[in-house]
């Protein structure tokens, strides 16, 4: 397989993960092609992926934790959906940009990096 198609497909499948409903599929395969890719950049968006969707998960359990107060049903009710619309455009955006430029490293905005990865290049 070419090296660039094999690169921005494992690049894709972090970020497609993201889309699916299984936790262990979300979490699941960037770990898989983490462990089992030698380029740097595939395993650069692996960690990426990671960091995501441990954001998301975060957030979600503290929308959770809103639900149990009064006050905080609300903000729980349209942080979900708020949630929920981030966390369909993200990952689509994260493809698009991966398909379009396969040498070019993305990153989330505004996620946290609880496991660390390189510098981008030029950054």
């Amino acid at each position: 397989m070419n090296p660039v198609v094999k690169r921005k497909l494992l690049r894709v499948i972090c970020h497609a993960a993201a889309l699916t409903s299984s936790s262990v599929v979300v979490i699941g395969a960037p770990i898989l092609v983490l462990v089992l890719s030698e380029d740097p950049l595939v395993k650069d968006s692996a960690k990426e992926a990671i960091n995501y969707s441990l954001t998301v998960l975060i957030i979600a359990c503290a929308l959770l934790l809103l639900c149990f107060t009064i006050i905080g049903i609300p903000f729980a009710l349209v942080g979900y959906g708020g949630l929920a619309i981030i966390s369909t455009i993200l990952p689509l955006v994260a493809i698009v940009t991966v398909c379009m430029d396969p040498d070019k490293p993305f990153r989330y905005p505004c996620i946290l990096r609880l496991i660390k990865s390189a510098p981008a290049a030029g950054s």
